[in-house]
């Protein structure tokens, strides 16, 4: 152990070179975790999701409790640190017969009621009817790959996707 540290005494420019090294590793660490600490306010970010509307009713001569689809909510959660304001709320479909690129279906009867400013941990919620779905997603070739869609006033887009056009036809349908 006295070899140690009389080595240690004779060559102090080694351990400085040591220490200097780590400093600066440290000093790297903390800028990069003040930077990301910084910019955290700023990040934002959308979580999409669906969920199938069902409504109940009674037959009214047997009292029978019956359910049926009626249509296709879609849902974006602001998951971020700020406020996103939302200029399209919906779903769309890429076709390969139509140059791949995303195509969105549009309401045909209802008021849009998704689109606007979304805070953080607040939610948004777009709905769209059983028929409407039908019709929109009837007119693509059946491969065709559906999405759940936003877009944001600075034109960043969030997609999700959710299956096939003749698949959820179909679960609409029964």
């Amino acid at each position: 152990m006295n070899y140690i540290i009389e080595w240690c005494n004779t060559n102090t420019g080694f351990l400085t070179a040591i220490l200097s090294i780590f400093s600066l590793l440290v000093s790297t660490i903390a800028i990069v975790v003040s930077v990301e600490t910084a910019r955290l306010p700023y990040n934002k970010k959308v979580l999409l999701s669906f969920s199938t509307d069902i409504g109940f009713f009674t037959n009214p001569t047997t009292g029978q409790l019956n359910s049926e689809i009626v249509g296709m909510s879609v849902n974006a959660t602001n998951v971020g640190f700020r406020c996103v304001n939302i200029t399209y709320l919906g779903i769309s479909f890429k076709d390969k017969f139509l140059l791949c690129k995303q195509n969105k279906i549009l309401k045909i009867r209802d008021e849009r009621t998704g689109i606007g400013l979304i805070a953080p941990s607040e939610i948004k919620t777009e709905s769209f009817k059983k028929d409407d779905l039908i019709f929109a997603l009837s007119k693509p070739n059946s491969s065709a790959k559906v999405f759940l869609y936003a877009i944001d006033s600075e034109g960043q887009a969030y997609s999700k996707k959710i299956g096939r056009a003749s698949d959820i036809v179909k679960s609409l349908s029964n």
